[in-house]
């Protein structure tokens, strides 16, 4: 898969992350989603994931 069609499916990939590596005990820090993001081929930064995260919220 392109790097491009990765990118289309941040949102998703970012709540993959989340569901299996995380929940309230054990909260995700943003550097750690954003490598694995990045080992899905998928370039983020931080305030792109927190608007994520507000989409994802909503």
């Amino acid at each position: 898969m392109s790097s491009s069609q990765n990118q289309r499916a941040k949102l998703l990939l970012l709540m993959k992350i989340l569901h299996e590596k995380s929940d309230e005990q054990n909260p995700i820090t943003m550097n750690t989603i954003i490598a694995r993001l990045a080992g899905y081929d998928v370039h983020a930064e931080r305030k792109s994931i927190y608007n994520d995260l507000e989409v994802l919220r909503n």
